[in-house]
């Protein structure tokens, strides 16, 4: 491997939120976690809500990724995400509260509760608080 990098791009609908050259990605598809090294076949992806981690010399990064999709192509690595927060950017007594939140609307009676948007929501609470405790 050397001293080959992978050029990493996080890109959301607001800002491109990482930009630079990392040693590894890792990432959580549809199928599961996933890894990405220096000259990886090409390869394209959708993710699943999660935390995607990155490696760069012997620096760990850990962000929340919302979903979206992952593609590698010639050493880039680009992910196109609904929203991407850096663990150690994550409020996570809010989250924390989130969290608890959706988990009281999943296990709610109430027939007008939309259980697929509170899933979802649990699932992003779940996300954001990985990559805040990794991170802090």
């Amino acid at each position: 491997m050397g001293n080959k990098k992978l050029n990493l791009k996080i890109i959301t609908p607001e800002k491109i939120v990482v930009e630079k050259q990392v040693d590894s990605v890792y990432s959580l598809s549809e199928d599961g976690e996933m890894g990405i090294l220096p000259d990886h076949i090409p390869y394209m992806t959708p993710l699943k809500i999660g935390v995607t981690r990155y490696f760069d010399n012997e620096i760990v990064e850990y962000i929340s990724t919302i979903g979206g999709i992952l593609q590698v192509s010639d050493n880039n690595v680009v992910i196109l995400t609904n929203s991407a927060e850096f663990g150690e950017e994550i409020d996570i007594p809010r989250a924390r509260a989130a969290k608890e939140r959706a988990e009281a609307r999943l296990g709610s009676a109430i027939k007008d509760v939309d259980l697929d948007r509170a899933q979802i929501a649990l699932s992003r609470a779940m996300a954001r608080i990985k990559a805040a405790s990794k991170s802090h």
